[in-house]
């Protein structure tokens, strides 16, 4: 059962937060799942595995530069 407040997108944020603090190379799904206070397996309902948290967080990354750009273009 998913743990209510828990959504792929909200764990992508907090990874991404989690990125900023301690860099993209320590992001793992241990350290998030420590900062929701959750163990390992309860993430797992909402990502597949460390690869997919990564690959999720980079696309977040591309989004978020497609969007400054966008804004730095448009003037």
């Amino acid at each position: 059962m998913a743990r209510a407040g828990l959504t792929a997108e909200r764990l992508t944020q907090a990874a991404a937060e989690l990125a900023d603090e301690v860099g993209f190379e320590n992001v793992t799904v241990s350290a998030l799942a420590r900062r929701f206070g959750v163990t390992d397996p309860s993430l797992y309902s909402h990502i597949k595995n460390a690869r997919d948290l990564r690959e999720r967080l980079a696309a977040l990354a591309l989004t978020e530069l497609a969007d400054r750009a966008a804004a730095a273009l448009a003037g």
